[in-house]
């Protein structure tokens, strides 16, 4: 990111940019930057080209590439959701890569929003003559820091702490339940009884509430969290499936801690993962035999065959999940 950050800086831009990745606030955000530096809003009409989904005719890029600014330092090809940065466009795929080796000064491509092989030739062409940027989950800290610039101090320290591990890890959640926040409080303190009563959990957060419930043996409350979730219209299979997958993250983790010695920080780096889930990860397999954790993944995977040969009602099956856990 700093590499974007220095050209938008300097108003000096390569040929080709790639934004790519789940954090997709993130992309939207230096998508945004970039077009107001690279094309000024009053001469866009003449200067701004934008291309759209998986039925873009590359012919008609390519002739907006050869086309020289108007009125502008650069002209700006605008490329989203294509697919040319998978399998299965070939010839598509390489003459835009030699289009954006043989491009002429003044022509910036902007992709973003794309699925990516990274031996993809636009990939390798964007990646050799512009700048390919991953934008993914933010590190915990990051998060933080994210939530305390974007509430203007509003939230820090422990409330911003607070915050993010109630809200998840999703930037574009993350703003959108602040700004709920902020209507619900008005100009007054935000207190963590006010994130409880205006700001609805992410699925994820639900989830590890709920597996903390189920290792702390209170049926009541993992209950509760599932009864919630029901009501929020999540449906009961896709539940199962974030239990199934919760209990997946703990047994890698604790694996990591029996055989290794890692701490959370460490398990992090090994699986690739955020650290702020790694942390919970870590904490709630303490609370779980190895065995257990096994059990309950193969239960989890029989109540999903069942469901689908009709065997069970699954509402009912992922509730009898919950209570033998949780006893």
């Amino acid at each position: 990111m700093k590499e974007l950050d220095n050209d938008i800086k300097t108003g000096k831009f390569k040929k080709a940019y790639l934004l790519f990745g789940e954090e997709r606030y993130l992309i939207n955000q230096y998508k945004d930057k970039l077009r107001a530096a690279i094309v000024d809003e009053s001469t866009e009409l003449m200067n701004l080209n934008i291309y759209d989904g998986q039925g873009v005719n590359v012919n008609d890029i390519i002739s907006a590439a050869d086309t020289a600014p108007f009125f502008s330092d650069y002209r700006l090809l605008l490329i989203s959701d294509t697919g040319l940065f998978k399998d299965g466009r070939k010839d598509d795929t390489t003459k835009l890569a030699e289009v954006i080796k043989e491009s002429g000064e003044g022509i910036v491509f902007l992709f973003f929003n794309e699925k990516v092989d990274k031996r993809n030739a636009l990939y390798k062409a964007v990646k050799k003559y512009g700048y390919c940027c991953e934008l993914n989950e933010l590190k915990e800290k990051e998060i933080i820091s994210f939530i305390t610039d974007y509430s203007k101090g509003r939230l820090k320290g422990s409330n911003a702490a607070y915050f993010a591990r109630n809200i998840g890890t999703s930037l574009e959640k993350i703003t959108g339940e602040y700004e709920k926040l902020i209507a619900y409080v008005g100009d007054g303190e935000i207190k963590k009884e006010h994130i409880d009563t205006a700001c609805s959990k992410s699925d994820e957060i639900n989830i590890y509430d709920m597996v903390d419930a189920i290792g702390g043996k209170n049926t009541e409350k993992a209950l509760d969290i599932y009864n919630n979730m029901l009501f929020a219209k999540n449906e009961p299979v896709a539940i199962m499936g974030m239990i199934s997958r919760q209990f997946r993250l703990i047994l890698k983790c604790k694996y990591l801690q029996m055989s290794k010695k890692y701490n959370y920080r460490q398990v992090a780096a090994e699986l690739k993962m955020n650290e702020f889930v790694a942390m919970k990860c870590c904490s709630q397999s303490k609370n779980f035999k190895l065995s257990t954790i096994m059990s309950a993944i193969e239960d989890c995977a029989k109540c999903d065959s069942d469901f689908r040969k009709g065997l069970i009602d699954i509402k009912l099956g992922v509730e009898l999940i919950i209570i033998k856990y949780s006893r």
